[in-house]
């Protein structure tokens, strides 16, 4: 698959580190399984993996924490 940004890279399956913030958290999940373009470093998330980590962070961010570091993981 081509990249859609800037239409000459091929997609390759890695990784790559999503911060969220909201009010005063910030939330950092690293090691997200992500679509990358080898040329322009475009990154892409599926939806299911986006679903699942505004659902953790909305979690995170009730119970008070400011600042959340942590490696995703696949559900089993």
């Amino acid at each position: 698959m081509r990249c859609m940004i800037c239409k000459h890279g091929e997609i390759k399956e890695e990784t790559t580190t999503v911060t969220l913030e909201k009010g005063n958290a910030t939330i950092v999940f690293k090691e997200v399984p992500a679509h990358v373009c080898d040329n322009c470093g475009e990154k892409y998330i599926d939806e299911s993996i986006s679903k699942t980590l505004l659902a953790k962070a909305r979690s995170i961010v009730s119970s008070g924490v400011e600042v959340d570091i942590r490696k995703y993981e696949i559900a089993a």
